[in-house]
């Protein structure tokens, strides 16, 4: 993978939307993601993450920009109307 001109997608999302997610990611072309568990607060009120239903995740993808904001297009179209979900991009420089 080229460090040019790479960037982080950075998906906050419920957790029950963990496995659509997933399948969305790989769908568009991510060669991997990582998933992780993440409590807070925020617009859509506080996110205990203490249940599997009642949590939030944190999928991140390391990829062109194209490939990133073709995620985001996509995850905005399908879940953003009925889940809480927040989605940026910040630039990566690969060291490995």
């Amino acid at each position: 993978m080229q460090s040019d001109d790479m960037f982080l997608l950075t998906v906050m999302a419920e957790a029950i939307l963990e496995e659509m997610l997933i399948d969305e990611v790989r769908s568009q072309g991510a060669a991997g993601y990582t998933v992780t568990d993440a409590r807070g607060w925020g617009k859509h009120g506080k996110r205990r993450g203490n249940w599997r239903q009642g949590g939030n995740i944190k999928l991140e993808v390391i990829g062109s920009a194209e490939l990133c904001d073709r995620i985001a297009a996509r995850l905005k179209e399908q879940y953003e109307a009925d889940y809480g979900l927040l989605v940026f991009t910040s630039p990566v420089v690969l060291k490995n």
